[in-house]
């Protein structure tokens, strides 16, 4: 038993003796040791340590919540009263439930004890040698921001049907944002971060390298012509776009007639070739974890399977709603109530690789990075491609201006002819594992 579960467990019964229905306890500590970088130096070394919880409380079938920084047991008794009093006065909802308790099965390798010795000059350390082999690798490269961090945390549920579990991980986590500048020339910026859960398995040079190429490719874009064709969207590219996929995937947006995929599943929303997968399972992932934010066990959970739309995203309130079990997709801090969200997604691979996707293109845009804000029920995007490349006949060519993407992410899911079978791990508090897609009929609009 954790320091913190055994902190909220009498709370449980103090709750009910108060005269909650039911109640939920959610409590975080977090032990972190921070670097900050500004302007190609570090600017600060901070260590902290931050703990809090979320109560929710349900009478007469309303629900209160209310939350504390603190795990002070007064702070915590304040809480209560206070989701208590609020439940008081909210409408009542007849779909809500908290989660009963489920066996839970414990994700391996989610906490490396060598974090415990990993000391703030280790800190210093990772963030300078982050902050040199960037610099270093090229004297136009400028690191306008970023930080580097280790994390302990503890998370632990404590509710009136059962539930008491606990988790601690560790967390490195690493962020670089900046641009390229040389003379007159400032590249549109760009960035780079990654998070493991070991601490052998943090890979500075990877990050620096990466953030470097970046955006040293953005300096002395050219115009390029308006044109409709083929698009490759790299990973960051293809999660700027997706992520509305997911959006229109829980069940919050569906049963709110928000959503694309409302009414659609069990049918044929993309290619064949188009399979997507999230799983909290994985080990030894920093978006891993056993239990999710109300306590049920996380599992693997097909979303799209063969072009199929498949899954639906659920916690306990919204599937309560159409009798379901919550599918494990509660997600959140302890500031605020259970949302949806993913942990593990997996777009699968194809076939192909990288290269051999950009050797069939005749004429097209390498799409690095995309600013955009999809209309999230009919999937219309005009988006602003930042550091966007050229191909012709096969090869990436120049570096171009500031150009516009005009498409449907719903419609253009069924124009893709090309998926990668690399991948790249976008890994943080939720995780991507991407591959390269192609598409096609795109608008470009200079």
């Amino acid at each position: 038993m954790s320091d913190i579960l055994a902190i909220i467990e009498p709370f449980v019964d103090k709750a009910l003796k108060m005269g909650a229905d039911e109640v939920e306890l959610f409590a975080q500590k977090y032990r972190n040791k921070t670097v900050n970088f500004e302007h190609n130096n570090m600017k600060s070394a901070l260590a902290s340590i931050i703990d809090g919880i979320g109560i929710r409380v349900l009478k007469n079938k309303a629900l209160g919540f209310a939350s504390s920084n603190s795990l002070d047991k007064i702070k915590i008794e304040d809480s209560l009263k206070e989701a208590l009093a609020i439940a008081k006065v909210t409408p009542p909802e007849a779909n809500y439930f908290l989660s009963t308790k489920q066996k839970i099965t414990k994700i391996p390798e989610m906490y490396d004890k060598g974090i415990e010795s990993f000391s703030m000059d280790d800190t210093i350390s990772y963030s300078k040698k982050l902050l040199d082999t960037t610099i270093g690798f090229d004297p136009r490269v400028t690191v306008d921001s970023g930080t580097f961090s280790s994390m302990i945390r503890d998370s632990a549920l404590a509710n009136s049907n059962g539930v008491n579990i606990s988790e601690t991980k560790s967390i490195f986590s690493w962020m670089l944002f900046g641009m390229a500048v040389d003379g007159k020339d400032i590249g549109s910026f760009d960035y780079s971060f990654d998070s493991v859960v070991k601490v052998s398995d943090i890979d500075i040079e990877h990050t620096a390298t990466d953030f470097a190429q970046k955006v040293l490719r953005n300096l002395n874009a050219q115009k390029t012509e308006s044109f409709e064709g083929v698009a490759v969207l790299t990973p960051d590219a293809v999660t700027d776009l997706f992520w509305l996929l997911v959006l229109a995937s829980t069940a919050t947006q569906v049963q709110a007639g928000s959503s694309f995929l409302q009414d659609k599943l069990g049918d044929k929303i993309a290619v064949e070739d188009l399979s997507i997968v999230d799983d909290g399972t994985l080990k030894g992932q920093t978006a891993s974890s056993s239990f999710d934010r109300e306590g049920i066990p996380h599992k693997k959970y097909n979303v799209v399977d063969k072009g199929v739309f498949t899954g639906v995203l659920y916690d306990t309130f919204t599937a309560n709603k159409e009798n379901l079990e919550s599918t494990g997709h509660a997600a959140g801090s302890y500031r605020n109530i259970p949302n949806i969200w993913t942990t593990n997604l997996n777009i699968n691979p194809g076939t192909k690789s990288y290269t051999e996707l950009i050797s069939e293109i005749d004429h097209g845009i390498l799409i690095n990075r995309i600013s955009a804000a999809p209309n999230p029920i009919s999937g219309d995007f005009s988006a602003v491609l930042k550091g966007a490349q050229l191909i012709e006949k096969g090869e990436i060519k120049d570096t171009l201006r500031e150009i516009t993407a005009v498409g449907n992410i719903f419609t253009n899911l069924n124009t893709i002819t090309g998926i990668s079978k690399e991948q790249v791990p976008l890994r943080g508090n939720q995780s991507w594992l991407v591959p390269y897609i192609v598409m096609d009929k795109i608008k470009f609009v200079c």
